[in-house]
């Protein structure tokens, strides 16, 4: 039997909201985050120990929890096995007590069977009679999995399952528990904070970060082409900023450490950086160098060079990587450097402590905070000052915004604008914690709705119009013709996460799609989905590089640079939705005078023809 788990859950915390939804089948999936972004509250709510203030919950077919509905089927009755990080054993009773515990409504011979199995499939039968105080980390944990699973659970959860285990212990127990969820075959979800064990254990990954995914993917996709700084620093991954060619002005190039050569002079090579090394650690048989240079990356030496070499802390270094190393990343939802100096804890291969986030917070606000006011640069041919304005620009227009600057700035001399590209919802974020920006592009009414309400903003106007379609890979391999294959052909499919508009519009297309294709067209197509994606670049890259076979992305998305890499398949315009851009100035602007005028330009006859070319629909 397939077994499929569907959630949507939002939840006010208090600093954020906690906003995700996933689709599980038979799989072991890994939210991975720092600590208070949400990830044990998701397994809470799934379990039944907390409610969401909205959502749904559905497991193989049957509603755990609905609040239009209000259900809500309480913990017991959920088939839900939970394993917590410290175990919850109880110190008076045996294993065998401790693990029939959850089912002491059978009958004596039905539980006598139901230990017997559990304790055997943990290989922890010698350990029957034992307390948990005479166990260690390891059996404390077979012991708790044993417990969740004697109840025969139709879904797993594990909160730091391995985080209360030694480093010796961690490695091989791991491996065991990646073995056993693999021969359980049923939806299990893991909480952690250290990248090894989602590594090990996962067959999806998912990153979150107050509250939000951040990316979803394999280990591979995500360490080869990780979405932003915030992401590289779990997975290890150097991320820089890149010159491509002449055609391609800058790009990102992700990186693995062992690939960076050292020397203590450059050599000219094409991607060479200059850099300090701010901190040395021994790990193994490599020595691993943590560089400040351009931004702040890992190179990992061989021992001999290290001691033959005797690199120091404040050293001034050379680094070079190979063209052939560098794996381009067309689109990073940050742009500030979050692999800073590690802790004891980062020398022995632990994930850094709770203090790490908050510098890496500091550090992106700062980035969006930068504005020199010295005063507004004018039209052409008055004095000016050096003037930089920061706007906060969803995804789906980077290129016509990127036009749109350098029509400002040479309108404005003296003005640079600086823009970051990122999913609404991230944008919307980082404006509520206090970034100071002059602009804000919202591809959702109720994000910029939300901001005006929260006194963000005072007013907002349309800027542009598009609509969703499907794309697929050149080759087609699904031979997805029209929306109705989505939900009758096997497509790996991979949407946006409902948090941000393209989600929220692809599942009104689907339900849209209903009264054409029949009443379980949308849940069928869903069914489909093998990842969650926070904005439309990285659903039109899985699509590009062949990571999925279908995705739902903006017409304007596909720009000439992915015209050759995927085929276009249009929706109904019966079941599409109007996907319309708002433009705001937020009302802590550096520089509302020259903001109203950005906005005046894009609203004018000489904007909106940019947004025409690159596709847009004509504003209605």
């Amino acid at each position: 039997m397939y077994r499929l788990l569907s959630f949507r859950l939002k939840k006010r915390l208090r600093h954020f909201t906690l906003d995700i939804s996933q689709q599980i089948g038979a799989e072991t999936l890994v939210l991975i985050g720092h600590s208070g972004c949400g990830k044990s509250t998701t397994l809470r709510m799934l379990a039944g120990l907390l409610s969401p203030d909205e959502g749904i919950i559905e497991l193989n077919g049957r509603s755990l929890w609905d609040g239009r509905q209000g259900i809500d089927v309480p913990p017991e009755q959920r088939k839900i096995g939970f394993v917590f990080q410290n175990y919850a054993l109880f110190p008076h009773l045996t294993v065998i007590q401790n693990v029939a515990y959850g089912i002491h409504h059978l009958s004596d011979q039905e539980k006598q069977a139901r230990v017997r199995e559990s304790l055997a499939l943990l290989g922890i039968e010698s350990l029957a009679q034992a307390k948990p105080a005479m166990l260690s980390g390891g059996e404390q944990q077979r012991v708790a999995l044993a417990r969740a699973l004697v109840t025969r659970p139709e879904l797993l959860l594990l909160d730091e399952p391995l985080s209360a285990l030694d480093i010796s212990t961690r490695s091989h127990v791991r491996a065991e528990l990646k073995e056993l969820l693999r021969k359980l075959s049923i939806p299990t979800i893991v909480v952690t904070h250290d990248y090894e064990d989602a590594r090990v254990l996962a067959d999806r990954i998912v990153v979150m970060d107050r509250g939000a995914i951040v990316q979803t993917g394999s280990h591979q996709q995500i360490s080869q082409f990780p979405a932003s700084r915030f992401v590289a620093q779990f997975t290890g991954t150097n991320l820089l900023p890149i010159t491509m060619d002449k055609h391609v002005e800058e790009a990102w190039g992700a990186f693995d450490p062992w690939t960076v050569e050292v020397s203590r002079e450059p050599t000219g090579a094409r991607y060479e950086w200059s850099g300090i090394i701010r901190d040395i650690a021994w790990i193994g048989g490599f020595v691993r160098l943590y560089v400040e240079g351009p931004g702040r990356f890992l190179a990992d030496v061989p021992v001999d060079q290290a001691q033959r070499e005797a690199y120091q802390v404040g050293q001034a270094i050379s680094v070079r990587v190979p063209a052939a190393a560098i794996r381009t990343v067309p689109s990073v939802a940050d742009s500030e450097d979050c692999l800073g100096k590690p802790d004891e804890g980062a020398k022995n291969g632990q994930q850094p402590p709770k203090n790490r986030w908050k510098r890496v917070l500091a550090a992106v606000s700062a980035m969006l905070v930068i504005s020199l006011v010295t005063g507004y640069g004018m039209k052409a041919g008055s004095p000016t000052k050096q003037v930089n304005m920061t706007a906060l620009v969803a995804a789906n227009a980077t290129d016509p915004f990127n036009d749109l600057i350098r029509l400002f700035e040479q309108q404005h001399p003296g003005v640079k604008v600086v823009a970051t590209y990122a999913g609404t919802q991230v944008l919307r974020t980082q404006l509520e914690q206090g970034a100071k920006a002059d602009l804000f592009l919202s591809a959702d009414l109720s994000h910029i709705e939300a901001i005006r309400g929260e006194g963000l903003t005072d007013r907002f106007f349309p800027v542009s119009r598009s609509h969703a379609m499907i794309v697929v890979p050149r080759q087609n391999p699904a031979g997805i013709r029209s929306l109705q294959d989505l939900g009758t052909k096997p497509v790996k499919l991979v949407i946006g996460v409902d948090s941000v508009p393209i989600g929220r519009y692809t599942r009104q297309i689907f339900e849209k799609a209903n009264q054409g294709y029949g009443g379980q067209f949308s849940k069928n197509v869903l069914s489909h989905v093998v990842s969650f994606e926070s904005n439309t670049k990285a659903v039109l890259q899985k699509v590009a590089l062949g990571e999925a076979e279908a995705g739902i992305v903006y017409r304007t998305d596909v720009t000439a640079g992915f015209q050759e890499k995927v085929m276009i398949v249009e929706i109904p315009e019966s079941y599409n939705v109007d996907a319309t851009n708002y433009i705001a100035v937020p009302t802590n602007a550096p520089h509302p005078e020259l903001a109203n005028q950005f906005v005046q330009l894009m609203l004018s006859p000489d904007g909106q023809a940019v947004f025409r070319k690159y596709g847009y629909d004509e504003l209605k």
